[in-house]
């Protein structure tokens, strides 16, 4: 296993650990509780971190999505956040989209062939900023971390102690 996939896989894996910190001391209905108008609340950001995860190993492997295109549709990128609980799946499920895309992309990235790291990233994408399939996969291991901070302001709202103390 070559050392950058080491890498993205520590990032996962710690990026794992921190959404469970900042979403273990949630009640359900404090998953839907958006910090401000226009906003994403929790579930939302959680929700998207699956998809978006969801995507990219299909994108990248050339498989099948796993997670259900009206999921998709509700989670992607631009799609609008509403404070509505009625209009997402429960936040028990949403955490399993968030555990089973985590563990999917885990294990794509664990049996990714090293050869094809150079390879130019798949069609749509810039690639000035994801020229090739490794960078592809350097997004799997920080896009996570660029929602990290809208949880810590939902959480701030909420006036939830800090959990990186």
């Amino acid at each position: 296993m070559t050392k950058a996939k080491e890498v993205i896989l520590q990032q996962l894996r710690s990026g794992q650990d921190l959404y469970e910190k900042f979403t273990a001391d949630l009640a359900d209905r404090e998953y839907f509780v958006s910090p401000a108008e226009g906003c994403n609340h929790t579930a939302w950001l959680v929700g998207h971190v699956a998809c978006s995860e969801d995507s990219l190993v299909s994108q990248v492997t050339g498989g099948a999505k796993r997670i259900p295109d009206a999921s998709h549709e509700l989670f992607k990128a631009g799609s609008k956040c509403v404070g509505d609980a009625t209009k997402y799946p429960s936040r028990a499920q949403i955490d399993k989209l968030f555990h089973d895309s985590r563990a999917n992309t885990m294990e794509a990235l664990t049996r990714y062939d090293d050869r094809r790291w150079d390879e130019p990233s798949p069609e749509g994408w810039d690639k000035s900023v994801f020229p090739t399939m490794g960078a592809m996969w350097g997004l799997q291991g920080t896009h996570q971390f660029w929602h990290l901070g809208q949880l810590t302001v939902c959480r701030q709202v909420m006036r939830k102690k800090s959990v990186l103390v």
